[in-house]
Parts: C-alpha cells; sequence; structure tokens
C-alpha cells in the first residue's frame, strides 16, 4: 500500500510539475523504462534490463546546454543529492545527448565533476523519451516503472525528484 502511495505521489509531482502534458515528452510516470544499452565515458556499458532492483535517476543532457550545466552546478552542490547517489539501491546515469565520450569526459573533468556518464551521439536513447528540450529527469523504481518525467531546469524539480527517490528508498 505504502508503494502505492509513493507511486500515486509522485505521479501527481509530476503532473503538477509539467503543468498540462507536454507534447515532447514520449514516455512518463507509470510507463516501463524501455530497452537500452548506453556506452559509459568509462568504457563500460550499461543496460537498461540491468537496473531493476535499483532507484535509478537518469539525466538527458548536453554539455553545450546552458540550462544542462545549471542542473550539474546544482546537482553537485545538493547535500541531498549527494546523500541519495552514495546509497547503494541508488544508480545516478546521466546520458549525453549528441555527443562523444571523448568531449563528456573531458567537459565533466574539466568541471569537477566525478559522474561518468552515458552517451548517446545518435540520440538513439533520447528518442526513446522525448522530441526535444533537455535537460530532463527521469525517476525510474525498482520495478522498471517510470516514477517521475521531468523537463527543463528547476531546482523545485530536483529537490522533489529527491525528496520522492528517497521515500521510495524508504519504503523498500
Amino acid at each position: 500500500m505504502r508503494r502505492l502511495f509513493t507511486l500515486l505521489a509522485a505521479l501527481v509531482v509530476t503532473l503538477t510539475l509539467r503543468g498540462q502534458e507536454d507534447p515532447t515528452t514520449l514516455l512518463g510516470a507509470g510507463d516501463r523504462l524501455p530497452h537500452f544499452e548506453v556506452a559509459m565515458t568509462d568504457g563500460s556499458h550499461i543496460r537498461s534490463s540491468e537496473l531493476e532492483g535499483k532507484v535509478v535517476w537518469i539525466t538527458l543532457w548536453a554539455s553545450w546546454c546552458p540550462s544542462c550545466r545549471k542542473e550539474f552546478k546544482w546537482l553537485s552542490r545538493s547535500e541531498a543529492f549527494e546523500a541519495l547517489t552514495a546509497h547503494p539501491d541508488v544508480l545516478f546515469l546521466p546520458i549525453a545527448r549528441e555527443e562523444n565520450s571523448a568531449t563528456v569526459a573531458a567537459w565533466l573533468h574539466k568541471k569537477g565533476y566525478s559522474y561518468r556518464s552515458g552517451v548517446d551521439p545518435t540520440r538513439e536513447i533520447y528518442s526513446l523519451f522525448a522530441t526535444e528540450e533537455i535537460p530532463r529527469n527521469l525517476l525510474v523504481a525498482p520495478d522498471g516503472t517510470i516514477v517521475s518525467h521531468t523537463s527543463t531546469y528547476s531546482p523545485k524539480a530536483l529537490e522533489e525528484l529527491v525528496a520522492t527517490a528517497n521515500e521510495m528508498l524508504n519504503s523498500k
């Protein structure tokens, strides 16, 4: 029952933050995470099928995007986000759209971010979730259900995602 409440609360938050339905969003709260495989900047690969059992925070972004840069700065300074992503049952999975691994790795290093990132040079993965606009954040429950999907940089939306992720962890 608590899990159902958490999912319903996240859906309400998502719809409130989005206001009305966004025609650029292809998958949202309640949808299953689609199958994809992403190459990471450290040379490894992650398959979406390997993510079940974890709370997954996916950020679709690009190093050239001003709003994405603001979002990464917020994430790096948020103690609540840092504590969340330190939890062993949480995976932060940023995926850079239309960029290669060398460019993304160099940008992350230059900015002092310790995150590794996936790369989606052909926009194949991004196209599973949306048609335009970054940054986008998706919060995925341990069962592979998308709990929240937000677009554009919003500190309030990021704080809500952290709270929802913590609720999911506490109800596990």
